[in-house]
């Protein structure tokens, strides 16, 4: 955006932006004050030159919908370099589908789930415990954190085709 930066062609940034940053910058962009209560922040700091107090981390949830069957519960935190998924039940029972951790800078097509690696096992302690802070940060915990018993596909796999 003019005025934002003095480098007048394309710019790669290495920090993460989310989709939740698009109305922030907007409004930022246009003059306007920032909304409250918004997850989002405006990317004029990163194309400027200041990544300084960026995020280095996120969550991501996603609760079971019985019209979405083949997408279970959703926990996941992201950071700059592993990324780490669990499918939690919904009924405090032990995860029934296989939790996953994947080396970003190494592997960003997420083709090798390192969750069984014995080399890893530091790394999935590390990111289990930054899942809990990220899910505290926005009030939820083990206690608090409802969501639809994930009853499965309930039916016959489709065609191997669309599996």
């Amino acid at each position: 955006y003019p005025g934002w930066t003095k480098i007048t062609g394309p710019v790669r940034i290495k920090q993460q932006v989310l989709t939740t940053d698009v109305a922030p910058s907007i409004l930022d962009a246009a003059g306007a004050p920032p909304m409250d209560n918004i997850h989002g922040q405006s990317i004029k700091p990163l194309v400027s030159g200041n990544s300084e107090n960026w995020r280095t981390e996120w969550l991501y949830h996603y609760n079971y919908e019985k019209q979405f069957p083949y997408t279970p519960n959703v926990r996941a935190v992201r950071g700059d370099r592993f990324k780490y998924i669990r499918y939690p039940h919904g009924d405090g029972s032990p995860d029934r589908h296989m939790a996953e951790l994947y080396d970003m800078e190494n592997d960003p097509a997420e083709s090798t789930n390192l969750i069984n690696d014995p080399a890893h096992k530091q790394t999935i302690a590390m990111m289990e415990q930054r899942l809990i802070q990220a899910m505290k940060a926005v009030g939820l915990d083990h206690q608090s954190d409802k969501m639809p018993l994930d009853a499965g596909i309930g039916t016959a796999l489709p065609d191997k085709a669309i599996r």
